[in-house]
């Protein structure tokens, strides 16, 4: 990690927004520089120390709100009544804890890589420009960050505000109860970190899109190169087995010598370019499969943390919303359709760290498609051509790679089924 010590790249976009927050978070250490259209980032020590001593400040503090509601005066307490609900909020608390804690302090390890993986994308980006076209999907990215973040704010603030009241009606230990906004805050921050990481997974997705769209445009070109091809033949075929044909249609005369002309011209300027271009592809399919790597290498224990804590709020949940139902008693109730917002929640931010590495899964398998179907339709001919594209293939099959944290499971719709 020494040598990615003075990186320092630029990143824009929804990204950047991200990226800011999370710095506010304490979980980016980093430091901003203005640029045209972006900004310079680079690691800092001094906000690394900042995220260090904010993420101790919540765990200390959600840990002593919570100690000192099970040990003093319990039958008081709006959270630790029973011992199911000590359980469950000792559970929950930690959880969230390890997630702000982990990263925290694996914090200037992580920028460090992101800055070298980000500098990688700026460069991928800029190669296949030349290409196609960047797909513009920064509004709906924008968009998701926002939205996923004023919900988690929203319903936080709700679900606080009517405990506080509850405590305030019911002559419940107030101090106690207000302390549990260290708890809130470290829940804000777990939602920065899992938007971050969708972000920076979509970034890696765009990247991919890119490239196959360069594939479809090559494809459609040996597809249109054999289909002429396959015209011409055609065309030889029926004069040989006619050659005492006296009249053939003037219309179809004037179509396959149309045809043959454009095919020429088509195999003379166009088809010669290819064996380089799928060359380049090629090496830069391979950059993407490193900045993959460096991703799960960064994000793995993170990644861990993150979705142990979801799968024990998809417990939780329901759980607080059964209780609800059927114990009336309860004087920490709060509205059962309050608990099935957090239910939904809970399961969107599933759907955001899952989904954006499942559809880069399926690109890649689309590029293994779309390199087969241009082994399969390039003429023979084009030796040159074949033989890229079946280093390409050797590629795609020897440099095998996927969102896999700690290598302990796969991030796929398959694992949204299971959690399910």
């Amino acid at each position: 990690m020494s040598a990615f010590r003075d990186t320092e790249c630029v990143v824009t976009g929804t990204l950047s927004m991200m990226l800011r927050m999370s710095q506010i978070a304490g979980v980016a250490p980093l430091s901003f520089r203005r640029t045209h259209g972006g900004w310079y980032i680079r690691t800092s020590r001094a906000a690394n120390c900042y995220g260090k001593a904010l993420s101790f400040c919540l765990w200390f503090l959600s840990s002593f709100t919570i100690a000192i509601d099970i040990l003093i005066q319990p039958e008081r307490s709006f959270r630790t009544r029973t011992n199911s609900t000590r359980i469950v909020w000792l559970a929950d608390v930690a959880t969230v804890a390890i997630v702000v804690c982990a990263a925290a302090f694996t914090g200037i390890s992580r920028m460090r890589c992101l800055t070298v993986y980000a500098l990688k994308l700026e460069e991928i980006n800029l190669r296949l420009s030349l290409f196609h076209e960047e797909p513009s999907n920064e509004a709906n990215r924008r968009l998701i960050a926002v939205s996923s973040m004023i919900f988690v704010v929203s319903t936080i603030l709700v679900d606080y505000s009517i405990f506080i009241y509850q405590v305030i009606t019911e002559h419940g230990k107030i101090v106690t109860s207000c302390m549990y906004i260290f708890y809130n805050i470290s829940t804000i921050v777990q939602q920065v970190i899992l938007v971050t990481f969708s972000e920076t997974v979509t970034s890696v997705l765009t990247s991919l899109q890119m490239l196959n769209n360069c594939l479809k445009n090559l494809l459609q070109e040996i597809l249109d190169s054999s289909e002429l091809t396959n015209c011409a033949l055609n065309y030889d075929s029926y004069i040989n087995m006619n050659p005492n044909r006296s009249a053939i249609p003037n219309k179809s005369i004037n179509s396959v010598v149309d045809t043959m002309a454009v095919y020429k011209g088509y195999r003379k300027n166009s088809i010669k370019a290819v064996p380089s271009t799928i060359r380049r592809l090629a090496l830069l399919y391979c950059s993407i499969c490193d900045v993959i790597r460096l991703v799960n290498d960064s994000h793995g224990l993170i990644l861990v943390a993150l979705m142990l804590c979801l799968l024990l709020h998809l417990v939780i949940t329901p759980y607080h919303v059964i209780t609800n139902i059927f114990n009336k008693e309860r004087s920490d109730r709060s509205s059962p359709l309050l608990q099935l917002n957090w239910a939904v929640l809970h399961f969107v931010n599933l759907l955001l760290i899952v989904e954006p590495c499942h559809r880069t899964h399926e690109e890649m398998e689309q590029t293994r498609h779309l390199i087969s179907q241009m082994i399969r339709y390039t003429p023979s001919e084009h030796g040159v051509l074949l033989t890229e594209l079946q280093m390409f293939y050797q590629h795609l099959i020897l440099n095998e790679v996927s969102y896999a944290p700690l290598k302990m499971f796969s991030l796929n719709r398959s694992l949204i089924v299971t959690v399910i």
